[in-house]
């Protein structure tokens, strides 16, 4: 009885596992990624780019099927993987910027002085908020100090 009852168990987590929809796994993937994009290398942002967009196909080939409550799970994660490769993007640009060293000559010492004009760009350009344009201001800041 009791070996019927784990294999019945593990067949409902396999069947759950299996028909997770795409609100739910991209709502997984970003997950992880904010759990460890800190630490990827570029191989796994390309990866997880490409399981990205399998999953926005899978998301729009099917968007008449989810509940309103599964199309926000799917807008929410989708918003905070862009805020995700945003931030990605603007730490390897000042790891960029930082590595020009001499050959960029003064673009730092400007970049120095007019920190506030990278803010105004991250608000308005990009549509930011306050706080996380303060955050990556600050990571500018601390990256031209070095």
């Amino acid at each position: 009885m009791r070996k019927y009852l784990v294999i019945i168990l593990v067949a409902l987590a396999a069947v759950s596992c299996a028909t997770l929809r795409a609100p739910a796994k991209l709502e997984r993937l970003v997950n992880r990624i904010e759990r460890n994009g800190d630490h990827y290398r570029p191989w796994q942002w390309e990866r997880a780019n490409r399981q990205y967009e399998a999953l926005i196909r899978e998301y729009t080939q099917n968007y008449r099927s989810y509940s309103i409550a599964e199309k926000q799970q799917a807008m929410s994660a989708i918003g905070r993987y862009h805020g995700l490769l945003v931030d990605y993007g603007v730490k390897q640009g000042i790891g960029i910027l930082g590595g020009l060293g001499g050959y960029a000559g003064g673009l730092l010492d400007v970049l120095k002085q007019d920190v506030g004009a990278v803010q105004d760009f991250l608000q308005s350009v990009l549509g930011l908020g306050k706080s996380e344009t303060n955050r990556w201001v600050d990571q500018l800041r601390k990256q031209l100090a070095e």
